[in-house]
């Protein structure tokens, strides 16, 4: 136990009493976070002073007392949201990437409160969860989860509890055995990376990749004109609105399995997988009229993380140089320099092969961290 680190997600279902606990739990987390902020701001100002975590403990007793119904509230849940934003001002101060901490509005952070578990606690049991000051909630999740919730050897260290709009979820922080290592397939496959039609991604082997959400996006498309010719508020304008939710959670639910289980069979077949330096910069534009933007470095990050979790011995993910992989030829190594970025198939001027451009640039990428070796497979 304690080899492994992972998330696990379940939907809860609730009583109508325990969903206004919930609710009041959502609205007392993200108060303590604003008032810790905002007692922050009135003392330093807009220094970028780190605040120690006895200065946080010091404005979350101060928040209690003039907020007395913080006080009903489950304490490990505001606990948390005082160590959520001390390590937001850490991570701030150590990377730019990091954004300094925000005031949470209603509209544009999701509803959550975390809970941790006292030690030698099992907070499951079969499909029963049970939270302090909520008492047993039931919750439905697949055999595979259900078995690893109440394994033995599962070991619990906090429940995020959140609402999409539609349900409430529980996602477990919980360690457990890691996983057997996949076989080693002695594979290796080159990835072009594009923002077009032909395939978002596009391997050596002449595989190509899509993702549609066409008609997710049109739904949306559809449902907010409906919205937009009623009164807000109205009984029709809130039934909308959840139709509305229930299709974004829809599109969001599936690009999140279309990544994980993409992953996890490149993962499974190759050992190496190689793409271009560049590939933070490139946008994926998907879904018709209403675009949305695949998300790219998570897909890699995704890569890496189960390549170190299923085949930590392979050389897993590879970058290598972007330049001229479409414009050169795969077989005779010639630089076209008037290839255009519309051109999709062309014809090498020199030994007359006929290449697909993104194929061609896979083939190039692969060949390249071969360091001009290029298997036999590849020139046919």
């Amino acid at each position: 136990m304690g080899e492994y680190i992972r998330g696990v997600v379940v939907k809860l279902h609730v009583t109508p009493e325990q969903e206004v606990l919930f609710k009041q739990n959502y609205g007392c987390t993200r108060k303590t976070h604003n008032e810790l902020l905002n007692k922050y701001k009135a003392k330093y100002g807009d220094s970028n002073k780190i605040p120690t975590k006895n200065e946080l403990n010091q404005f979350l007793n101060e928040s209690k007392k003039e907020l007395p119904y913080l006080e009903e509230t489950e304490s490990t849940s505001l606990q948390q949201a005082r160590d959520d934003l001390h390590k937001a001002f850490k991570n701030n101060f150590k990377s730019k990437r990091h954004n300094t901490p925000k005031f949470h509005s209603k509209k544009k952070t999701r509803p959550s409160f975390r809970q941790t578990i006292r030690k030698d606690k099992r907070p499951v049991e079969n499909n029963t969860l049970t939270l302090r000051k909520h008492g047993k909630v039931t919750f439905s999740t697949s055999i595979e989860y259900l078995d690893l919730l109440n394994s033995p050897n599962t070991k619990f260290n906090n429940i995020t509890v959140y609402y999409d709009g539609l349900n409430h979820y529980a996602a477990f922080n919980i360690e457990t055995d890691a996983p057997e290592q996949l076989p080693l397939t002695e594979e290796y496959i080159g990835c072009d990376i594009n923002s077009n039609k032909n395939g978002w991604l596009v391997t050596s082997e002449r595989q190509k990749e899509f993702f549609d959400v066409d008609h997710d996006n049109q739904m949306i498309k559809h449902v907010n004109k409906l919205m937009s010719k009623c009164r807000k508020g109205s009984r029709r304008w809130k039934k909308l609105e959840k139709r509305l939710q229930k299709w974004y959670n829809k599109r969001t639910n599936q690009l999140n399995d279309y990544i994980e289980k993409l992953t996890y069979n490149l993962v499974k077949e190759y050992d190496t997988i190689v793409f271009e330096k560049n590939y933070s910069t490139i946008k994926i534009l998907i879904g018709g009229e209403q675009n949305m933007i695949f998300p790219l470095s998570r897909f890699i990050k995704r890569l890496k993380d189960k390549f170190q979790l299923y085949k930590s011995e392979s050389d897993g993910v590879q970058f290598v140089k972007p330049h001229n992989t479409s414009r050169t030829c795969h077989h005779c190594g010639h630089i076209n320099k008037e290839l255009k970025v519309k051109t999709r198939n062309w014809k090498c001027p020199k030994c007359g092969k006929i290449l697909d451009r993104d194929i061609n640039a896979a083939i190039n990428i692969l060949n390249r961290w071969f360091n001009g070796d290029l298997p036999e497979k590849y020139l046919n």
